[in-house]
């Protein structure tokens, strides 16, 4: 009997950040487009894969070194007047990126407009970027609209703006604001959402906020999953050894970390690796000098992703105290390497953080969260036994984080709205 091949359905995906060699949201498209193509003929519009937007060198080097992918990379080179404001979103203030992707996005709608002409697409998907402000403009397509993951929605804790540096404190106050007002009052937020066949959200606080301020179902999804997952654990040694990984800013709030260490009244069972560099650094090696901390801390400064990875694997325990992330790399990072973390109970940590894989601080005080991970890190001093079994069941958690859990869900979705 003659087996027959059904052809791949044409997806048409919009990803303005893509590339194979960075994170964040070049990591985000790199990631759906490049798995999501071992099921679908896939067509990606994208504007950038570098530094700035119409910066396309890295997709070029790569589609020069693997011309058979299997994927139709369509790059939108950004006109004129996108790239003025683009220039200005780099040189005079963040504001004018809005102007600058908006004015792209319409760009892109004409794109895929020509190309609808001449092609069968079953769907098309926005993906990123994956902030909820920024829709795009497929859903005027007549096609059946995918939006997500979407994130953004959520805001900076006020019990955080009165240790903010002014420029922060003023940033996020109008971060604040606006998320507010485009939740409520964006019609093109509200637009693409009402349009859309499906909407996946990046986090739960996200799908709450498109529940609440926009009336529309959707399931969570998160822009970011495990690929490597680790099979034994390290067992703790005498020297529990804590890891925290970031740029260090203000945000990151390795500040609150020092002052949790400083609450262990003088143990020498513990150390800290930092891995990062920053604007804060000085200010926070000085504060580990007054608190007498500085020979229990090794500051690793800016590695390779490589060793970033080889000093997690050795660590026993991840601490993440940032103020404003949603689904950190690095969290996921520290579910491969198998380690327990130590994070604020919001965000992407509340949804990816369980009693048994880590500890999540409470959010009602600034002090009240040193004093919290203060406990948490003595927990981990006190109990080397539970803090492997807590190590083995961040291994048995893996295969619930991993990408092959996040395609099927995608595809799922993509199956049920070409069917509607």
């Amino acid at each position: 009997m003659t087996k027959i091949n059904t052809p791949k359905k044409k997806i048409l995906i919009a990803a303005y950040a893509i590339s194979p060699y960075s994170g964040s949201e070049f990591g985000v498209g790199w990631n759906f487009v490049s798995k999501l193509s071992a099921f679908y003929d896939i067509t990606v519009l994208y504007g950038t894969s570098g530094v700035c937007m119409g910066n396309h060198e890295a997709m070029l080097q790569y589609r020069q070194n693997n011309p058979d992918d299997g994927v139709n990379y369509v790059y939108v080179e950004p006109n004129r007047l996108v790239r003025l404001f683009d220039w200005m979103n780099r040189s005079i203030t963040p504001l004018f990126f809005s102007f600058s992707y908006m004015l792209w996005q319409r760009q892109v709608l004409a794109t895929a407009r020509k190309m609808q002409a001449n092609e069968n697409y079953s769907l098309v998907h926005q993906l990123n970027t994956i902030g909820f402000r920024h829709p795009g403009f497929l859903w005027k397509l007549d096609l059946p609209f995918v939006w997500g993951p979407v994130g953004g929605s959520s805001n900076l804790n006020d019990i955080f703006f009165p240790i903010l540096g002014k420029g922060n404190f003023l940033r996020h106050k109008l971060r604040n604001w606006t998320n507010s007002y485009f939740l409520q009052y964006s019609a093109r937020v509200k637009n693409a959402a009402m349009a859309a066949k499906a909407i996946f959200s990046a986090t739960s606080a996200d799908r709450d906020n498109l529940q609440h301020f926009l009336h529309v179902d959707c399931q969570i999804i998160r822009e970011n999953s495990l690929l490597n997952l680790r099979e034994t654990i390290k067992p703790t040694g005498a020297e529990v050894q804590f890891v925290w990984a970031g740029r260090i800013d203000e945000l990151k709030a390795l500040n609150l970390v020092l002052s949790a260490l400083a609450h262990l009244s003088g143990r020498q069972d513990w150390r800290l690796h930092v891995i990062g560099d920053g604007p804060c650094k000085a200010v926070l090696q000085a504060q580990s000098t007054a608190l007498k901390l500085d020979e229990r801390i090794i500051w690793h400064g800016q590695v390779p992703r490589e060793q970033v990875l080889d000093i997690m694997r050795e660590a026993d325990v991840h601490v993440m105290p940032s103020m404003m992330d949603s689904n950190p790399t690095v969290l996921l990072e520290a579910f491969e390497m198998g380690l327990p973390s130590i994070a604020l109970d919001q965000f992407g940590a509340r949804d990816l953080i369980t009693a048994e894989t880590g500890f999540k601080v409470t959010l009602n005080t600034v002090e009240g969260i040193i004093e919290q991970m203060a406990d948490h890190m003595a927990f981990c001093l006190n109990n080397h036994a539970a803090l492997d079994h807590m190590k083995t069941n961040v291994l048995q958690r893996q295969a619930e984080l991993h990408w092959d859990v996040t395609i099927r869900q995608v595809r799922d979705i993509y199956e049920k709205v070409t069917h509607e």
